[in-house]
């Protein structure tokens, strides 16, 4: 027996909904509605086509669905999760301790997701969408790593500065950087040349100025 669950009827009158081909409106609810209860779905493009007469191109429903917002990511093992399943059906915090949240959080463990603070972490690449780059904050850490190798330095100290900062959101301080390579460039004159930090500090206040 298929468990019920909530569907979304302000999707009729939502301009992304009406814009997209109709074919690919029906295999968005034929999504929601076969995914499972982690919203997690597994790719059956034959099923689809040969329940509703209707021939799709996997990578155009993609683009299409997430071209202004991540509605589906695709998952390294082929699979698809979506990404407002979980908020939108159960409305809550997951609670581990709750027989139905635990199985969805084993279900994400399994699929390399993470629930942090009520929000799906998933750090995957999203087909179709593009987020605005910010030009103060390097896009990749291989970019940072290019960098600190141009500058002499090794892509170990590459590594340390991306994750450092990554884990802080780009903030000095209470400040977003406005400079990242200002930064990455006392970063290293501070392991190269063993700076005092006073000296350190004055770059990365530099680097906020931009």
């Amino acid at each position: 027996m298929m468990a019920k669950r909530f569907t979304d009827t302000a999707k009729w009158s939502e301009d992304w909904f009406l814009e997209i081909k109709n074919p690919h409106k029906l295999f968005w609810i034929y999504v929601c509605d076969n995914c499972n209860h982690a919203g997690i779905f597994k790719p059956n493009k034959r099923m689809f086509e040969l329940i509703l007469g209707a021939r799709i191109d996997i990578n155009m429903f993609l683009e299409e669905i997430n071209t202004d917002k991540q509605r589906i990511l695709e998952l390294p093992n082929g699979k698809w999760y979506l990404t407002k399943f979980i908020e939108f059906q159960y409305g809550v915090k997951l609670n581990e301790n709750n027989r139905v949240h635990k199985s969805i959080l084993e279900i994400l463990i399994a699929n390399n997701i993470t629930w942090e603070d009520n929000s799906i972490v998933p750090k995957l690449e999203v087909k179709g969408y593009k987020p605005k780059v910010d030009p103060n904050i390097p896009s990749t850490i291989n970019e940072v790593i290019d960098y600190f190798k141009l500058k002499g330095s090794s892509k170990i100290e590459g590594e340390k500065f991306y994750y450092f900062y990554e884990s802080k959101d780009w903030l000095i301080g209470s400040t977003k950087m406005k400079n990242w390579k200002m930064s990455a460039s006392g970063w290293i004159a501070r392991n190269k040349k063993d700076l005092p930090d006073s000296d350190y500090l004055d770059g990365q206040l530099e680097a906020m100025k931009g």
